[in-house]
């Protein structure tokens, strides 16, 4: 039986758009009709997540639990999140839905796994929440992987490039590309054989044909599963 996509969005809408982009690009189709049915909340509302972790701002757990909610009601049979750090709330969402979240941290550790299996140490490139809360890496070790940061100048960085004033979120990319490839080469220093795009933004910056290690994208690992678990073909291009 065929799935609806819903995805909980707005955690930044450029993310939200590249989920939804992905999902397209990575179907098999040959007309409109072979497409997944997709249902979108973009709500960049929702308080950000990082500063409510750092005690600066409120909750986004309400809003969270609000698109769930409407997305539900909507019809979509699961939910997809693109955004990291959202992911620290998806026990609290999930409590007031029916149906699953799709948790994109899990399925890139699977991933990875499978498709790397000589690769025990990964970098991380993301938010400061992200790393405050060790969502990667509780998850990693859970299957005997290890998560490296950058060293903590170079996390700072990190969030220059995502949220500064020359930063992705302000619509920026090539600041935050140089700071995102110094990060790159901290973590190659301190021994990581592939880098994660532990925030979904990056990955709108940073591509594989920046750098010679792996260059792991979650959305692209998200968007992939997603088709197949909406029971739809994934092309071959």
């Amino acid at each position: 039986m065929k799935k609806q996509i819903g995805i909980l969005g707005g955690m930044g809408p450029e993310a939200t758009s590249e989920l939804f982009s992905l999902i397209i690009k990575n179907t098999k189709a040959q007309n409109d009709q072979d497409h997944v049915p997709v249902l979108i909340v973009n709500n960049p509302k929702i308080p950000d997540r990082s500063a409510y972790i750092h005690g600066k701002g409120p909750s986004p757990v309400d809003m969270l639990v609000e698109g769930a909610v409407k997305l539900e009601k909507m019809g979509a049979d699961f939910i997809l999140i693109p955004c990291n750090t959202a992911h620290l709330f998806i026990k609290q969402i999930e409590k007031n839905i029916h149906i699953p979240i799709i948790d994109m941290i899990k399925e890139t550790a699977l991933y990875v796994l499978h498709k790397y299996p000589e690769i025990k140490t990964y970098g991380l490139l993301s938010t400061s929440g992200t790393y405050e809360t060790g969502i990667y890496k509780n998850t990693f070790a859970d299957i005997d992987l290890m998560i490296i940061d950058p060293d903590i100048d170079y996390q700072r960085q990190n969030m220059t490039a995502i949220y500064g004033k020359q930063g992705i979120k302000a619509g920026f990319k090539t600041e935050p590309f140089k700071i995102l490839l110094q990060s790159v080469e901290n973590l190659e220093k301190n021994g990581v054989r592939a880098i994660i795009c532990g925030c979904t933004e990056i990955a709108l910056v940073v591509k594989q044909s920046h750098i010679k290690i792996p260059l792991i994208n979650p959305l692209q690992i998200l968007a992939v599963r997603s088709i197949q678990l909406a029971g739809y073909s994934l092309s071959t291009t």
